[in-house]
């Protein structure tokens, strides 16, 4: 008990560690993070998501960012994430220690932990998806062992349906589990599965009620799963490899990624899979690989492999000390762990130390050039702006390039919806982002017919145009925000 108290608590104290660089001071939310905490704020304010601010993901994000705002602002969501790291680390733990013993569940857990900062961390403050479902992925592992009971098969479905509430490719664990219990059982699978199946049915109707009570259920069907499949789709298979490819180098520097591949092949080759949680990995580890190439290859889509990998991590340590010399594993397992410590140390404490003020300097320039009652448009993709400056948009699309300029998705009517939002609305300042990035066009009717994004994924479509000229018609170029050289255009005097 005492050794388990001990590594539970250093766990813990690695999880605050890990967090450290996302604490709000001196930093502001990250691009995707900025449009989170946006719909967030709409979310507490009595608004809702995909209607009062268009973005593709399912509400979890909303959901879990709208209690730690409502707790304690951008610090409540820092807190949020460490108990929700922290958890995961926890509950993990305990699933590992079941399976293969103290150290290795130790040791496991370490692995993952450490490997994770350089999937989720940036200059600035994140809060992505996949960080959110690693507590469910974890209490659906310990939760799970045969023979499967209805109501442990029930909890784990709907920890799945959960999962699925922030992003539906995180449901590699559960996948699994269902393929496992059925190859195990067979005739005697089909209660658990359906547990499982009405499980993960339960939170996904709530949030369709929940939808359908604020009158945005269409709205959310188009935004999160018409928009993402055709986001999704464009990808061609050689770009998903290398993508994949990438992820095993972000996992490289622990060694977590050599050691997952090796204890996955050892277990196969030498069919030493007798415990239930290495079963799951087992089948788990390629599920996720595959679930994670569904969209671009962003660092943080492979925090969903964690899981697996520290399972693997623990079977490959229980491995070690059960062929070699006792001694000789010690050391080994000593200095080894030590390693894989060293870079993400150093990263952790690099960007502890970084401090990126710029979007907050651009906030306070918002909020002294606007009453807290005038809308502000930031053309381009960072509505972190609009939320650090607590100044609404006066469209929904806070950012312009996935709903207006994604092929597949975007259409002539929803440009003219953003423009007819800015004839209806005006904002009292616009600020022109594009330079900041390669898929936003600059507020230039000059520039923009020989304009074109680096990313063939997007695309301006002509009636941008329009947007441009009534903007250039009805706004005056009032010199540059003075922190990003950002252009700014103020309503003309009436």
């Amino acid at each position: 008990m005492r050794v388990g108290v001990v590594a539970v608590s250093l766990l813990v104290l690695v999880s605050i560690a890990v967090l450290v660089p996302n604490h709000p001071a001196g930093r502001a939310p990250v691009e995707d993070t900025g449009v989170f905490f946006y719909a967030a704020e709409r979310l507490l304010e009595g608004g809702a998501p995909y209607r009062d601010i268009w973005d593709h993901k399912l509400p979890g994000v909303y959901f879990v960012d709208a209690m730690g705002l409502a707790v304690g602002g951008r610090v409540g969501v820092w807190v949020i994430q460490i108990a929700f790291l922290a958890a995961a680390a926890v509950v993990g733990y305990r699933a590992l220690q079941r399976g293969f013993g103290n150290v290795p569940a130790f040791v496991g857990s370490l692995a993952w932990l450490v490997a994770s900062p350089r999937l989720f961390l940036e200059q600035g403050q994140t809060n992505f998806v996949e960080f959110f479902a690693l507590p469910l992925q974890f209490s659906a592992l310990l939760l799970y062992r045969p023979p499967m009971t209805s109501p442990r098969a029930l909890m784990i479905g709907v920890l799945g349906g959960a999962a699925v509430l922030f992003k539906p490719t995180l449901v590699g664990i559960w996948i699994a589990i269902g393929l496992v219990t059925l190859f195990q059982r067979r005739r005697d699978a089909v209660l658990p599965i359906a547990a499982i199946a009405f499980g993960a049915f339960l939170p996904l109707v709530l949030v369709a009620v929940w939808a359908i009570s604020r009158g945005v259920l269409d709205l959310m069907v188009d935004q999160t799963l018409v928009y993402n499949r055709a986001y999704a789709s464009f990808m061609p298979l050689e770009d998903r490899i290398t993508d994949l490819i990438g992820g095993f180098r972000l996992t490289l520097p622990t060694g977590l990624v050599l050691i997952a591949f090796a204890a996955w092949l050892g277990a196969v080759t030498t069919r030493r899979w007798r415990s239930p949680l290495l079963q799951i990995a087992l089948v788990a580890f390629p599920l996720e690989l595959l679930l994670s190439t569904f969209g671009r290859g962003y660092h943080y889509y492979y925090l969903s492999w964690l899981p697996s990998m520290g399972i693997l991590a623990a079977f490959g340590v229980s491995e070690l000390r059960r062929l070699a010399p006792p001694r000789p594993a010690r050391w080994a397992l000593i200095f080894g762990t030590l390693a894989m410590c060293v870079q993400p140390s150093l990263l952790v404490t690099r960007l502890a130390l970084t401090q990126d003020a710029r979007f907050i300097d651009v906030a306070a320039y918002v909020a002294a050039n606007s009453r807290p009652d005038e809308k502000v448009l930031i053309w381009g993709s960072h509505a972190m702006v609009l939320f650090l400056a607590d100044r609404l948009s006066p469209t929904k699309f806070v950012y312009q390039y996935g709903p207006l300029y994604t092929r597949g998705y975007s259409t002539p009517a929803k440009v003219d919806e953003l423009l007819t939002d800015l004839e209806r609305d005006r904002p009292v300042l616009i600020l022109d982002s594009s330079s900041e990035g390669f898929i936003t066009p600059p507020l230039d009717s000059a520039k923009f017919p020989t304009w074109t994004s680096l990313d063939i994924q997007y695309t301006a479509p002509p009636e941008t145009a329009k947007v441009i000229a009534f903007i250039e018609a009805t706004y005056v170029r009032a010199g540059t925000e003075p922190t990003t050289g950002w252009p700014v255009w103020r309503l003309r005097a009436r």
